[in-house]
């Protein structure tokens, strides 16, 4: 009679208590994010009388690929934004960040083929290679030359989307009216072999063991991007990234796990759960570009001349796509007009981290270009 008087007492008095308790709290998380939901959906306004936001499909290379495009005044020129990854499509996500942007701009952002709402299914395979996204880029642009009135476009890529950019201004330098790369990428295995480098220079002036170990344990020569290891070497190297502040600098704490990267992916009103999966999961079509990309340094491949007016936006302690690599680089390109703009207090993520920074650069040095005025 005890021990039911006991279950009893413990059912009614700690069991039911914590279960109200934990659906209360998984309740008014639901409320909360709803509600911030709902405000970021109230401040996407854009009506004033010469504004525009829309979204479509437009066939690119034979596939239909996602844009969105948002401004206040459509007299504004017209800014495409190459997104990184490769897959790394994030439209859903930049509702905040890119709001500011789109009173200067007409904003244009496109998920890429294999990638968010154009990830496609296995038949794209053939199809994923870096000279077809070059080719969907130009088409691209082309559309939007006739869609929006304008004869050039500002070209901006993060990332893995500056590695995409700098082929499209080799190949139709006449569509661009200034290029910007932000997180400058310029190869591919090579690049993670100097992120590996500073990694471990900084691991051994901070005595970090574990590190030091994990990379030393990874073969010397770079498996096949088919193989399975070739993935567990890039995490291997990355993930120490937030320990250093390498990755995300400018927050107390660099994990990008609780910066306002996750705040804008949990609080978008444009994503469910099931966007939010397909955005952050790798697929075999987007990885698949990963094999034409391994074994590619653009350093060489696409030479030193340039003929669109460009821009670098480097963070100083960005190690994802290396400054080290960057400024060097920079240095031996020749254009019609290129600035080296430093952003001292971020690393990959400038736009993020030095929002304002970010923007009136873009306004006061990029967009002359665009309105044909010299800065």
């Amino acid at each position: 009679m005890k021990i039911k008087s006991n279950l009893k007492f413990t059912g009614r008095y700690i069991i039911v208590p914590f279960l109200l308790l934990i659906i209360g709290a998984v309740g008014a998380t639901g409320v909360l994010i709803e509600l911030g939901r709902g405000v970021n959906e109230n401040m996407e306004w854009y009506g004033s009388s010469n504004g525009i936001v829309e979204e479509d499909f437009v066939e690119l290379g034979g596939h239909p690929q996602y844009i969105r495009i948002r401004g206040r005044d459509l007299n504004n020129p017209v800014l495409l934004d190459l997104h990184g990854g490769p897959g790394g499509a994030q439209s859903g996500m930049t509702y905040r960040v890119l709001r500011p942007l789109t009173e200067y701009f007409t904003v244009v952002e496109w998920d890429q083929r294999g990638a968010g709402r154009s990830v496609g299914d296995r038949a794209l395979i053939p199809t994923m290679t870096y000279q077809r996204m070059v080719d969907d880029t130009v088409e691209l642009i082309e559309h939007l030359q006739e869609r929006m009135g304008v004869s050039q476009v500002i070209l901006v890529g993060h990332s893995w989307g500056s590695m995409l950019g700098i082929g499209v201004i080799q190949e139709r330098p006449d569509l661009i009216a200034a290029y910007v790369g932000v997180g400058q990428a310029l190869t591919w295995n090579s690049a993670f072999d100097e992120t590996k480098r500073l990694v471990l220079e900084a691991a051994r002036a901070a005595g970090d063991a574990d590190v030091i170990e994990s990379l030393a344990a990874l073969p010397k020569e770079w498996p096949d991007s088919s193989d399975e290891g070739y993935f567990d070497r890039i995490v291997a190297i990355q993930e120490p990234l937030a320990r250093y502040g390498a990755g995300v600098h400018a927050a107390l704490d660099t994990n990008p796990m609780i910066t306002d990267l996750m705040l804008d992916a949990v609080l978008s009103p444009l994503l469910g759960l099931s966007d939010l999966m397909l955005m952050t999961s790798p697929n075999d079509v987007t990885m698949t570009l990963v094999a034409d990309l391994q074994h590619r340094d653009f350093r060489e491949q696409l030479g030193t001349d340039y003929k669109v007016p460009i821009f670098i936006f480097q963070g100083e302690h960005d190690w994802q796509t290396p400054t080290t690599l960057v400024k060097p680089w920079f240095d031996d390109i020749t254009a019609p007009h290129k600035e080296y703009v430093a952003f001292e207090d971020s690393a990959h993520f400038v736009i993020n981290e030095e929002a304002g920074k970010f923007l009136v650069t873009l306004v006061n040095r990029v967009r002359p270009f665009a309105v044909h005025q010299q800065p």
